[in-house]
Protein backbone atom coordinates (compact mmCIF):
# COMPACT_ATOMS: atom_id res chain seq x y z
CA UNK A 1 0.00 0.00 0.00
CA UNK A 2 2.34 2.39 -1.07
CA UNK A 3 1.55 5.71 -0.23
CA UNK A 4 -1.64 4.70 1.97
CA UNK A 5 -0.19 5.80 5.04
CA UNK A 6 2.69 7.90 4.42
CA UNK A 7 5.49 8.83 6.57
CA UNK A 8 3.87 7.72 10.54
CA UNK A 9 6.90 9.38 12.44
CA UNK A 10 10.53 9.47 13.15
CA UNK A 11 11.77 6.38 15.43
CA UNK A 12 12.33 8.71 17.53
CA UNK A 13 9.05 10.35 18.14
CA UNK A 14 5.83 8.97 19.17
CA UNK A 15 2.23 9.79 18.38
CA UNK A 16 0.94 13.44 19.89
CA UNK A 17 -2.01 13.87 22.28
CA UNK A 18 -4.27 14.41 19.59
CA UNK A 19 -3.31 11.35 17.35
CA UNK A 20 -3.79 9.51 20.37
CA UNK A 21 -6.98 10.44 21.15
CA UNK A 22 -7.96 10.33 17.44
CA UNK A 23 -6.75 6.14 17.15
CA UNK A 24 -8.82 5.93 20.34
CA UNK A 25 -11.75 7.20 19.09
CA UNK A 26 -11.72 5.47 16.03
CA UNK A 27 -10.95 2.31 18.08
CA UNK A 28 -13.88 2.49 20.09
CA UNK A 29 -16.41 3.30 17.37
CA UNK A 30 -15.29 0.16 15.90
CA UNK A 31 -15.83 -1.57 18.75
CA UNK A 32 -19.21 0.10 19.18
CA UNK A 33 -20.26 -0.75 15.99
CA UNK A 34 -19.30 -4.58 15.87
CA UNK A 35 -20.80 -5.25 18.84
CA UNK A 36 -23.97 -3.34 18.29
CA UNK A 37 -24.14 -5.33 14.62
CA UNK A 38 -23.36 -8.92 16.64
CA UNK A 39 -25.81 -8.49 18.38
CA UNK A 40 -28.37 -7.53 15.80
CA UNK A 41 -27.60 -10.62 13.50
CA UNK A 42 -28.58 -12.52 16.50
CA UNK A 43 -32.13 -10.52 17.45
CA UNK A 44 -33.01 -10.60 13.61
CA UNK A 45 -32.16 -14.30 13.55
CA UNK A 46 -34.35 -14.69 16.81
CA UNK A 47 -37.33 -12.73 14.87
CA UNK A 48 -37.05 -15.21 12.00
CA UNK A 49 -37.56 -17.94 13.80
CA UNK A 50 -40.69 -16.33 15.91
CA UNK A 51 -42.16 -15.41 12.77
CA UNK A 52 -41.36 -18.65 10.84
CA UNK A 53 -43.03 -20.43 13.70
CA UNK A 54 -46.25 -18.21 13.68
CA UNK A 55 -46.59 -19.04 9.93
CA UNK A 56 -46.64 -22.34 11.24
CA UNK A 57 -49.16 -22.22 13.85
CA UNK A 58 -51.18 -20.01 11.62
CA UNK A 59 -51.11 -23.00 8.94
CA UNK A 60 -48.88 -22.34 6.59
CA UNK A 61 -47.97 -24.92 4.92
CA UNK A 62 -44.79 -23.17 3.02
CA UNK A 63 -43.51 -23.19 6.92
CA UNK A 64 -41.15 -25.65 7.55
CA UNK A 65 -41.26 -26.80 11.20
CA UNK A 66 -37.57 -28.25 10.82
CA UNK A 67 -36.42 -25.25 9.50
CA UNK A 68 -37.74 -21.92 11.78
CA UNK A 69 -34.26 -20.02 11.03
CA UNK A 70 -35.14 -20.54 7.08
CA UNK A 71 -32.54 -18.31 5.46
CA UNK A 72 -30.58 -16.94 8.63
CA UNK A 73 -29.28 -20.32 9.61
CA UNK A 74 -27.24 -20.68 12.40
CA UNK A 75 -24.03 -21.21 9.99
CA UNK A 76 -24.69 -18.03 8.18
CA UNK A 77 -25.36 -16.38 11.93
CA UNK A 78 -21.84 -17.54 13.10
CA UNK A 79 -19.66 -16.51 10.00
CA UNK A 80 -20.76 -12.74 10.48
CA UNK A 81 -19.96 -13.17 14.31
CA UNK A 82 -17.19 -14.30 14.24
CA UNK A 83 -15.73 -11.22 11.41
CA UNK A 84 -17.52 -9.11 13.68
CA UNK A 85 -15.79 -10.71 16.44
CA UNK A 86 -12.45 -9.56 14.28
CA UNK A 87 -13.07 -6.32 13.67
CA UNK A 88 -13.77 -5.61 17.66
CA UNK A 89 -11.11 -7.35 18.23
CA UNK A 90 -9.09 -4.26 16.15
CA UNK A 91 -10.63 -1.70 17.82
CA UNK A 92 -9.41 -3.58 21.25
CA UNK A 93 -6.00 -3.64 20.05
CA UNK A 94 -6.09 -0.17 18.87
CA UNK A 95 -7.18 1.12 22.16
CA UNK A 96 -4.42 -1.07 24.24
CA UNK A 97 -1.87 0.32 21.89
CA UNK A 98 -2.89 4.13 22.77
CA UNK A 99 -3.64 3.46 26.33
CA UNK A 100 -1.15 2.28 29.27
CA UNK A 101 -1.98 -1.58 29.88
CA UNK A 102 0.23 -4.68 31.28
CA UNK A 103 2.72 -6.07 28.61
CA UNK A 104 0.96 -9.49 28.68
CA UNK A 105 -2.76 -7.57 28.28
CA UNK A 106 -1.31 -6.30 25.26
CA UNK A 107 -0.26 -8.89 23.36
CA UNK A 108 -3.22 -11.26 24.53
CA UNK A 109 -5.05 -8.27 22.33
CA UNK A 110 -3.02 -9.04 19.75
CA UNK A 111 -3.39 -12.76 19.65
CA UNK A 112 -6.64 -12.42 19.76
CA UNK A 113 -7.04 -10.45 17.09
CA UNK A 114 -4.42 -12.23 14.87
CA UNK A 115 -6.60 -15.81 15.77
CA UNK A 116 -9.73 -14.45 15.03
CA UNK A 117 -9.11 -12.90 11.99
CA UNK A 118 -7.77 -15.72 10.33
CA UNK A 119 -11.26 -17.46 11.17
CA UNK A 120 -13.23 -15.33 9.62
CA UNK A 121 -13.90 -16.55 5.75
CA UNK A 122 -12.81 -14.69 2.33
CA UNK A 123 -10.03 -13.19 4.98
CA UNK A 124 -6.63 -14.23 3.94
CA UNK A 125 -3.76 -13.31 6.30
CA UNK A 126 -0.06 -15.12 5.60
CA UNK A 127 1.88 -16.04 8.57
CA UNK A 128 4.68 -13.28 7.69
CA UNK A 129 1.37 -10.61 8.36
CA UNK A 130 0.43 -12.25 11.33
CA UNK A 131 4.12 -12.67 12.51
CA UNK A 132 4.66 -8.89 11.57
CA UNK A 133 1.72 -7.84 14.05
CA UNK A 134 2.60 -9.92 17.14
CA UNK A 135 6.56 -8.89 16.78
CA UNK A 136 5.46 -4.80 16.25
CA UNK A 137 3.27 -5.04 19.67
CA UNK A 138 5.84 -7.36 21.38
CA UNK A 139 8.44 -4.71 20.85
CA UNK A 140 6.29 -2.23 23.18
CA UNK A 141 7.31 -4.54 26.04
CA UNK A 142 5.79 -3.36 29.15
CA UNK A 143 7.44 0.06 29.19
CA UNK A 144 5.59 2.85 27.52
CA UNK A 145 7.97 3.86 24.97
CA UNK A 146 6.63 6.00 22.72
CA UNK A 147 7.93 5.67 19.54
CA UNK A 148 7.69 1.85 19.46
CA UNK A 149 3.80 2.05 20.12
CA UNK A 150 3.69 4.37 17.25
CA UNK A 151 5.29 1.81 15.02
CA UNK A 152 3.08 -0.91 16.34
CA UNK A 153 -0.15 1.43 15.58
CA UNK A 154 1.32 1.82 12.00
CA UNK A 155 1.87 -1.82 11.31
CA UNK A 156 -1.36 -2.88 12.96
CA UNK A 157 -3.42 -0.32 10.36
CA UNK A 158 -1.25 -1.30 7.43
CA UNK A 159 -1.10 -4.72 7.92
CA UNK A 160 -5.17 -4.99 8.82
CA UNK A 161 -6.02 -2.33 5.81
CA UNK A 162 -7.55 -5.05 3.56
CA UNK A 163 -9.27 -6.90 5.62
CA UNK A 164 -11.08 -4.65 8.07
CA UNK A 165 -12.38 -2.73 5.03
CA UNK A 166 -13.59 -6.57 3.32
CA UNK A 167 -15.12 -6.72 6.95
CA UNK A 168 -17.23 -3.58 7.12
CA UNK A 169 -17.60 -4.10 3.14
CA UNK A 170 -19.78 -7.51 4.02
CA UNK A 171 -21.55 -5.92 6.67
CA UNK A 172 -22.42 -3.03 4.63
CA UNK A 173 -23.81 -5.48 2.14
CA UNK A 174 -25.60 -7.86 4.94
CA UNK A 175 -27.75 -4.65 5.61
CA UNK A 176 -28.24 -2.99 2.22
CA UNK A 177 -32.14 -3.49 1.13
CA UNK A 178 -30.67 -3.70 -2.30
CA UNK A 179 -28.67 -6.52 -1.85
CA UNK A 180 -29.50 -9.85 -1.98
CA UNK A 181 -28.05 -11.03 1.77
CA UNK A 182 -29.30 -10.62 5.29
CA UNK A 183 -31.70 -7.87 4.63
CA UNK A 184 -33.72 -9.57 1.67
CA UNK A 185 -33.91 -13.04 4.25
CA UNK A 186 -35.60 -11.18 6.62
CA UNK A 187 -37.40 -9.21 4.66
CA UNK A 188 -38.66 -12.23 2.81
CA UNK A 189 -39.56 -13.87 6.02
CA UNK A 190 -41.80 -10.65 7.41
CA UNK A 191 -43.23 -10.37 4.25
CA UNK A 192 -44.79 -14.10 4.17
CA UNK A 193 -45.94 -13.77 7.74
CA UNK A 194 -48.05 -10.78 6.66
CA UNK A 195 -49.23 -12.79 3.11
CA UNK A 196 -50.04 -15.24 5.16
CA UNK A 197 -52.07 -13.45 7.62
CA UNK A 198 -53.24 -11.53 4.98
CA UNK A 199 -54.27 -14.65 3.07
CA UNK A 200 -56.74 -16.52 5.33
CA UNK A 201 -58.26 -13.26 7.93
CA UNK A 202 -61.31 -13.70 5.11
CA UNK A 203 -62.10 -17.51 5.86
CA UNK A 204 -62.14 -16.88 9.63
CA UNK A 205 -65.94 -16.95 11.33
CA UNK A 206 -66.92 -13.86 13.31
CA UNK A 207 -67.24 -15.51 16.25
CA UNK A 208 -63.23 -17.21 16.29
CA UNK A 209 -61.42 -14.49 18.46
CA UNK A 210 -58.67 -16.39 18.98
CA UNK A 211 -57.79 -16.83 15.60
CA UNK A 212 -58.84 -13.16 14.88
CA UNK A 213 -56.44 -12.13 17.47
CA UNK A 214 -53.17 -14.44 16.15
CA UNK A 215 -53.79 -13.15 12.92
CA UNK A 216 -53.97 -9.29 13.92
CA UNK A 217 -50.68 -9.99 16.28
CA UNK A 218 -49.03 -12.03 12.94
CA UNK A 219 -49.63 -8.79 11.05
CA UNK A 220 -48.62 -6.54 13.83
CA UNK A 221 -45.58 -8.45 14.22
CA UNK A 222 -44.42 -8.40 10.83
CA UNK A 223 -45.23 -4.70 10.39
CA UNK A 224 -43.08 -3.66 13.89
CA UNK A 225 -40.43 -5.93 12.82
CA UNK A 226 -39.84 -4.64 9.54
CA UNK A 227 -39.99 -1.08 10.52
CA UNK A 228 -37.33 -1.77 13.33
CA UNK A 229 -34.98 -3.44 11.28
CA UNK A 230 -34.95 -1.15 8.00
CA UNK A 231 -33.95 1.70 10.27
CA UNK A 232 -31.62 -0.30 12.04
CA UNK A 233 -30.49 -1.28 8.73
CA UNK A 234 -30.13 1.87 7.23
CA UNK A 235 -28.07 3.10 10.67
CA UNK A 236 -25.57 0.34 10.35
CA UNK A 237 -25.24 0.93 6.38
CA UNK A 238 -24.14 4.50 7.11
CA UNK A 239 -22.11 4.34 9.94
CA UNK A 240 -20.13 1.11 8.01
CA UNK A 241 -19.80 3.75 5.50
CA UNK A 242 -18.69 5.93 7.60
CA UNK A 243 -16.16 3.66 9.29
CA UNK A 244 -14.57 2.67 6.33
CA UNK A 245 -13.76 6.09 5.15
CA UNK A 246 -12.47 6.56 8.44
CA UNK A 247 -10.19 3.28 8.21
CA UNK A 248 -8.99 4.75 4.84
CA UNK A 249 -7.99 7.95 6.10
CA UNK A 250 -6.51 6.58 10.03
CA UNK A 251 -3.16 7.64 7.89
CA UNK A 252 -3.92 11.55 8.10
CA UNK A 253 -4.64 11.06 11.91
CA UNK A 254 -1.13 8.97 12.09
CA UNK A 255 1.04 11.87 9.91
CA UNK A 256 1.77 15.12 11.82
CA UNK A 257 2.16 17.20 9.02
CA UNK A 258 -1.26 16.61 7.65
CA UNK A 259 -3.59 15.80 10.95
CA UNK A 260 -7.18 16.07 10.62
CA UNK A 261 -9.05 14.32 12.56
CA UNK A 262 -12.97 15.82 11.90
CA UNK A 263 -14.23 12.37 10.23
CA UNK A 264 -13.44 10.22 13.44
CA UNK A 265 -14.70 12.96 15.80
CA UNK A 266 -18.25 12.84 13.56
CA UNK A 267 -17.81 8.72 13.26
CA UNK A 268 -17.63 8.44 17.26
CA UNK A 269 -20.74 10.97 17.57
CA UNK A 270 -22.98 8.98 15.11
CA UNK A 271 -21.97 5.38 16.48
CA UNK A 272 -22.67 7.08 20.34
CA UNK A 273 -25.93 7.64 18.76
CA UNK A 274 -26.86 4.98 17.51
CA UNK A 275 -25.83 2.85 20.30
CA UNK A 276 -28.61 4.80 22.22
CA UNK A 277 -31.31 4.87 19.36
CA UNK A 278 -30.71 1.12 18.92
CA UNK A 279 -31.36 -0.11 22.58
CA UNK A 280 -34.58 1.97 22.50
CA UNK A 281 -35.50 -0.29 19.47
CA UNK A 282 -34.59 -3.45 21.02
CA UNK A 283 -35.37 -2.78 24.61
CA UNK A 284 -31.82 -3.27 25.49
CA UNK A 285 -28.87 -1.47 27.59
CA UNK A 286 -26.13 -0.46 25.42
CA UNK A 287 -23.07 -2.72 26.52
Amino acid sequence: YIGLFGVLLLTSCGLTIQQKAAVDQFATATRDLSVTAQTEFQKSRQDVVEMNRLRLELGDTNADVTKLDSLLTLDRTKDRIVALQALEDYGGLLNKLVGIVPEGELLEASNTFVGNLKQVKGITLTDQEAEGIGKAVAAVGGLYVEHKRAQAVRQVVETAHTPVLTMIDLLKKDFDPNSDFWNAGYRQTALDLRGHASSIAGSVPANDLASKQSIQRAKTLAGENMDRFTAVSSQIVALATMLSDAQKNLRLVLNPSDLNVQNIDHLTTQVREFKTIYGLLRNESPR
